[in-house]
């Protein structure tokens, strides 16, 4: 393989804690040949395909599964759209890409909104810096309550 064909990526893991080490999400690599769907794929094998493709960061990928139906705010396991795994991972490019598609900057699971997944994120202070600025850009709400923020459990007594 020739150097530079294959660039690491962080990957989301969730965000939840599990008892099973499997979350269901892999890290992957991104391959600058980007895939192509060759065939029309059933419905199940199509949620795997956008799976790998967000987790590798493959837009051109993602944006043929989007095409070709896939909800830009499809639910993955935890609950997590595709918005909240680009941001926790600080991939601006891609968060870019899913709001200009329609995702929704405000969607929260159990309280965790996507802009706290972004100020979390394990990324260079530059990406983490895009994402965050093209959610409050898209409506993202700073002021929304978070489970890890409480003003309850900072509160000097």
């Amino acid at each position: 393989m020739a150097a530079g064909t294959l660039r690491g990526l962080a990957v989301a893991g969730g965000g939840e804690s599990s008892d099973s080490e499997d979350d269901g999400w892999d890290i992957g690599y991104l391959d600058r040949s980007s895939q192509k769907l060759k065939r029309s794929l059933p419905v199940e094998e199509k949620n795997e395909t956008f799976k790998k493709a967000l987790t590798t960061g493959d837009i051109s990928l993602v944006k043929e599964l989007l095409d070709s139906g896939i909800n830009v705010d499809s639910s993955f396991r935890y609950g997590w759209t595709p918005l909240m795994y680009a941001a926790s991972v600080a991939n601006a490019e891609l968060v870019r890409f899913l709001l200009d598609r329609g995702a929704n900057a405000s969607f929260d699971k159990d309280k965790l909104t996507i802009l706290i997944s972004a100020c979390s994120a394990r990324g260079s202070e530059e990406q983490v810096l895009k994402c965050v600025e093209l959610l409050l850009s898209r409506n993202a709400d700073p002021n929304a309550a978070c489970r890890f923020f409480s003003l309850e459990a900072h509160r000097w007594h």
